[in-house]
């Protein structure tokens, strides 16, 4: 599935809250997909960013979220078999990717990447020296 044809897609994302996975919904709605998505636990910031993107957040994981019949279904990270709409993905054989998939294939490969993890501004100081700033 080619996410970056001219053809746009109807892309829902199931746990859409998290930071990489709204900011992976919003990415993707600029790229001109329809984005759409859910979560349990919709609050601030992550609310207000979809929110003013205008991508439509369903309230909790139900499989009749899922009757829009997306081309793409993004499964966030912290969910798992036994999620309503993880079950519906599956039985109903709807094309699925995790946000790591969607990420790697779709945005990183064939790209040289920088990861930095820790705490308390190495990335500040880190990254502009790997450029060599």
């Amino acid at each position: 599935m080619n996410l970056f044809s001219d053809s746009p897609l109807k892309i829902y994302f199931s746990g859409i809250c998290g930071t990489a996975t709204a900011s992976l919904a919003i990415l993707m709605k600029n790229r001109g997909h329809e984005v759409q998505g859910s979560d349990e636990n919709i609050y601030p910031p992550m609310s207000d960013l979809l929110e003013q993107n205008q991508i439509r957040v369903d309230s909790g994981f139900h499989k009749s979220n899922l009757e829009s019949k997306p081309d793409l279904v993004v499964i966030g990270n912290a969910l798992s078999r036994g999620n309503p709409e993880v079950e519906a993905v599956l039985s109903r054989k709807i094309p699925y990717i995790s946000v790591s998939e969607l990420l790697k294939n779709h945005f990183i490969q064939n790209r040289c990447s920088l990861v930095v993890s820790g705490t308390h501004g190495k990335n500040n100081h880190i990254i502009p020296a790997c450029l060599g700033f």
